[in-house]
């Protein structure tokens, strides 16, 4: 019986790896905490399939994508720790250690990447239609499950992705079809959520993924392609009155309120007087930060002497990513924090970024533009200070990562034989 059970191991593993990874992005924005689903169930099978097999989790290929995550974790766990003993800090950096498991059983049980692609195509579509109905039937601002500024960045940054894969892999199929859907789902989702932020820097993601997904095309067609794109991009801007408008002018109005009359009762208020009363405290804890009860007590001594409105006194992060980390956690915490996503970039993805194998360039591509939108996102957002986002960079980063080596590996096979 056992070695019957053994026997079926690898189809059970990757039949159960496969739905995992196809849940990533089918529920993450459609379910109440959806994006940790995909990932725990991915995560906690190849954990149990590893225990069967006990192979190493740490491959010389993978050094520059596993020790910068690592390094991240355990550094600011370290730091948070010093701060104050909690073990709910183990919790929040977990997601970060189970990234090792996950990779592992992708790549030891291979499942087909359409499982990934068609996830993240439906979830995007499944948050459209979520937003669409919370946007003109509640006439409320979307938000999904979560937290708006969360599911508007992450259907964005679906939506982003999908373009990514059918522009790299081309061609007239169901998939290609299936993404397009959810590039304009993704997109249209992130509108109703009336998020701006995520939108900072997304035209120059936009630029560089053109640049290089239509290297090898005609001029005269890559250029069409841009054309199209963008005009896309530019229908809800253009909008009478529309939600992108009515924002991108709120957020203008608050900007001049603030600069000419120190106006702070606002979003973007807020934001650039906490910045400013932030910057001032840096230096007296330059190295190891603040930490987080430090920022709540330079934030109420600010209010208390009249620096900052009021209307920050509910605000526990500074709504600047860069910020908050080197504020709470000092150079040592920002330096980890940019490790992170820059390591991994160039040293891990960016060799396998001009592969002759469009397959192998899709995941390579995808594993660039996922730290590019959360480092974008990280200019008006503390997007890792959030479950949502630390779990949803954890699921996508893993699954690219593993499935580019796949490819990789997959086509040195054939051409073996």
């Amino acid at each position: 019986m056992q070695q019957l059970g053994m026997r079926h191991l690898p189809a059970m593993g990757k039949y159960l790896l496969s739905v995992s990874m196809f849940l990533v992005g089918a529920v993450a924005l459609v379910l109440p905490s959806g994006y940790s689903l995909g990932f725990a169930l991915l995560c906690c099978s190849s954990l149990a399939l590893w225990a069967f097999n006990r192979e190493s989790l740490l491959a010389k290929e993978t050094r520059f994508f596993f020790w910068p995550i690592l390094a991240y974790a355990v550094g600011h766990a370290a730091l948070a720790l010093n701060e104050k003993w909690a073990a709910r800090e183990f919790n929040t950096y977990l997601p970060f250690v189970m990234v090792l498991f996950g990779v592992w059983g992708l790549r030891r049980y291979k499942p087909n990447a359409y499982w990934f692609w068609s996830g993240l195509s439906l979830g995007a579509i499944g948050a459209a239609f979520l937003a669409g109905y919370q946007a003109i039937v509640l006439d409320a601002r979307a938000s999904g499950f979560s937290h708006a500024i969360q599911f508007g960045n992450i259907a964005l940054l679906f939506g982003v992705l999908c373009m990514v894969r059918a522009l790299t892999v081309t061609g007239v199929n169901w998939l290609n079809a299936l993404l397009w859907a959810g590039f304009v789902a993704g997109l249209a989702a992130s509108v109703w959520s009336q998020t701006r932020g995520g939108w900072v820097a997304v035209v120059l993601i936009f630029i560089w993924v053109l640049l290089n997904t239509t290297k090898g095309w005609a001029p005269l067609k890559r250029g069409l392609a841009g054309l199209i794109l963008f005009c896309f991009l530019a229908i809800p801007a253009m909008q009478p009155n529309g939600v992108v408008q009515s924002r991108v002018k709120e957020a203008v109005t608050e900007s001049y309120a603030f600069f000419e009359n120190g106006k702070q009762d606002t979003s973007v208020g807020a934001r650039l007087a906490m910045w400013s009363v932030a910057l001032d405290a840096m230096p007296q804890a330059a190295v190891l930060g603040h930490g987080n009860q430090g920022w709540i007590d330079v934030r109420d001594q600010a209010i208390g002497d009249g620096r900052l409105n009021s209307f920050s006194s509910e605000f526990t992060h500074l709504h600047n990513e860069y910020l908050n980390v080197t504020f709470k956690r000092g150079i040592v915490g920002l330096a980890l924090y940019l490790g992170l996503y820059l390591v991994p970039m160039v040293m891990f993805f960016k060799p396998y970024l001009h592969d002759a194998r469009a397959e192998v360039r899709s995941f390579a591509m995808a594993g660039m533009v996922i730290p590019m939108m959360f480092m974008d996102f990280g200019l008006t957002q503390t997007f890792l200070s959030h479950n949502s986002g630390r779990v949803v960079l954890c699921s996508l980063w893993m699954c690219v990562a593993a499935l580019m080596l796949n490819a990789t590996l997959c086509q040195k096979e054939k051409s073996d034989v």
